[in-house]
């Protein structure tokens, strides 16, 4: 939709296909909105690398209406020297597989045919607990000793384990060869915790918790949440565009329904989200590197602890997208939203992570 007359609608009976890749590495911790650069200094800082693969397909029911499906494929690491203080060998834990799948159903507010240069679309969707929630690696407590094989870190679980609603709003207008953009998705969890044992208990010696430490014993099953808005422009008529924005991913210190306990990294990052993007015929590629602006974590739910967690400074997001299945004499459309990427819910080039990035909290 970058260029004058290009349709960013669906024609009834399209598909498409998109692929979206993201990753990121965390290291640097924040307690509130304050760097804990004690971390660095020690050497006894977190290290979590994340990276995933969304595979998706949206088909459009009428001009309006569509629905989509996205698989998330996710690989993730988290080491930290073990022993703490004085820090030891680093130790490392590993996550894969199948993610959490989502399906979602998506109705333009105003009728695209009128409509052509600014549209409200809202969304509404299921997330179902596909992904392993409960994955476990071998490694020692925080001695540095007894390496057992034990559930992984919650940030690089492949799955949450509960049930999830979608509920999305994706907008856009469009003035002269620029495209003004601005989306939000929230994930609703109702399920309170998940049963299995969080890395408080994990890095405890014989897996014995203190009175204290006891109400983090198990793992949350948080909602989360990504707010995006900015402006792409068509480089003149070539089939290249840029954008910059602004966005915003987080996870409430409480959730919209059911209970906030267990074990979670409340908190949110900001960031600035310059993009790329190059379109040819039914394709589309995409490149946005979001650059971290604000991060703050923040206090535990009904305890009000401070914590800490690690946030990072850059994320590299790719994607790719086909479209494909026009009914002869259909209308063309390029489907794509302000953003370059399709208008298909929460897993987009720019947001691969249906858990939107739990940040990783540092023991």
């Amino acid at each position: 939709m970058f260029g004058a007359s290009a349709d960013p609608y669906l024609g009834r009976g399209e598909w498409l296909f998109g692929t979206a890749a993201r990753g990121l590495r965390s290291h640097d911790h924040y307690s509130g909105t304050a760097e804990q650069v004690q971390r660095q200094q020690n050497r006894n800082y977190v290290v979590n690398e994340q990276y995933s693969l969304d595979l998706s397909g949206s088909y459009a029911v009428t001009r309006r209406f569509s629905v989509g499906l996205a698989l998330p494929l996710v690989r993730a690491s988290w080491s930290i020297p073990l022993p703490i203080n004085p820090a030891g060998p680093r130790s490392e834990q590993n996550g894969q597989g199948i993610g959490d799948v989502t399906l979602t159903g998506r109705y333009w507010m105003f009728n695209p045919d009128v409509h052509q240069r600014g549209n409200l679309s809202l969304g509404l969707g299921l997330k179902a607990p596909t992904g392993q929630y409960d994955v476990t690696d071998t490694y020692p407590d925080r001695t540095g000793a007894n390496p057992q094989d034990k559930a992984v870190d919650q940030s690089i679980q492949p799955g949450d384990g509960g049930w999830g609603a979608i509920v999305e709003i994706n907008g856009f207008k469009r003035i002269g060869r620029a495209s003004y953009y601005g989306s939000g998705t929230y994930l609703v969890n109702p399920r309170d915790t998940n049963g299995t044992p969080s890395l408080v208990v994990g890095l405890s010696p014989g897996g014995v918790v203190t009175p204290a430490q006891a109400p983090r014993a198990v793992n949350s099953v948080p909602d989360q949440y990504v707010l995006r808005t900015g402006v792409a422009v068509a480089l003149g008529k070539s089939p290249f565009a840029a954008a910059l924005g602004l966005r915003m991913e987080g996870l409430p210190r409480y959730d919209f329904i059911g209970g906030s306990h267990g074990f979670r990294r409340p908190g949110y990052e900001t960031f600035a989200e310059p993009g790329f993007y190059y379109s040819r015929g039914n394709d589309t590629w995409s490149l946005s590197v979001p650059i971290g602006l604000k991060r703050n974590r923040r206090p535990d739910p009904y305890t009000g602890n401070a914590g800490d967690a690690t946030f990072p400074n850059v994320i590299f997001l790719v994607g790719f997208t086909h479209r494909f299945g026009a009914p002869a004499g259909a209308p063309q459309s390029d489907a794509r939203g302000a953003s370059g990427s399709s208008t298909k819910g929460p897993r987009t080039a720019a947001c691969a992570d249906p858990r939107f990035d739990s940040p990783a909290e540092a023991p």
